[in-house]
């Protein structure tokens, strides 16, 4: 139980990150040296909006994935690091949504190993 609570607050808190840095990219915008103009504003608009939302999904998830038994945590784990990579794709310039994003793909790892070594049905065939 101790796991679960652990990979949820690490998605948690880098869902919180992800969006704390969406909002801070946003506001980057209205910069008096030109961080807007240079990377365009449309484009940050866009960036902002894109990790708030996946902040969001993000923290929404890791409730999820707390609730969850043991045999549909292979499919959290994964979720989880998938979300974390598409994060870090589309807005991992930004270094809170980069460090978010990598919490939460070390979160989606941390379950999926749980599961692998919980579960002793699941088997790996060998050639």
């Amino acid at each position: 139980m101790a796991q679960r609570s652990l990979v949820t607050f690490l998605a948690a808190f880098g869902g919180i990150l992800v969006m704390i840095g969406g909002i801070l990219g946003f506001l980057l915008i209205f910069d008096p040296y030109g961080y807007g103009p240079r990377f365009g504003m449309a484009n940050i608009v866009v960036l902002a909006a894109l990790a708030v939302i996946a902040g969001l999904v993000i923290l929404v998830y890791s409730g999820v994935t707390h609730l969850q038994g043991a045999e549909r945590n292979l499919t959290g784990g994964v979720i989880l690091m998938v979300l974390g990579i598409v994060t870090w794709a589309i807005a991992g310039a930004w270094l809170l949504v980069a460090i978010g994003s990598f919490l939460t793909v070390m979160a989606g790892l941390i379950i999926l190993l749980l599961a692998i070594l919980h579960d002793s049905h699941i088997q790996v065939q060998t050639a």
